[in-house]
């Protein structure tokens, strides 16, 4: 018998969005309000920085711990930004979605161009968002 997991109780990415701001309800900690959503950006200057930006995601649940990562790399793969591994508790209730929630501080773009956010589950890459940057 092996240790594999269950792949009917594996994370499923359920979608991926960058956000300026991400709020959560203090007596319901499932109660999520993503603000001013980023589709890209325009810059008038390269590198161009963004402050604080937040990646959030939705996971179907599952019964299993399980760790995560948000990666952003430009369009011939150079890595730009990662976060660090982040451990997941298993929830009492498969049926209730994971949302996970990553900041990333002072993200540098150094060209315009097409850019991607990736989340990685257990090492494996699950999905990814495109974030295009444009300049003048």
């Amino acid at each position: 018998m092996t240790d594999a997991p269950d792949i009917d109780d594996y994370p499923i990415l359920l979608g991926i969005l960058l956000c300026e701001r991400v709020l959560q309800d203090v007596l319901r900690r499932d109660a999520i309000s993503c603000i001013n959503i980023y589709s890209g950006i325009t810059a008038t200057v390269f590198p161009a920085v963004i402050p604080l930006v937040y990646a959030f995601a939705q996971l179907s649940g599952c019964s299993q711990e399980f760790e995560y990562q948000f990666r952003i790399e430009d369009d011939a793969g150079e890595l730009i930004a990662a976060s660090n591994q982040v451990k997941v508790e298993p929830l009492a209730n498969k049926n209730t979605p994971h949302k996970i929630i990553t900041a990333f501080s002072g993200l540098t773009f150094e060209s315009a161009g097409l850019y991607h956010v990736i989340l990685e589950v257990m090492g494996e890459q699950v999905g990814s968002l495109p974030f295009n940057v444009s300049g003048p």
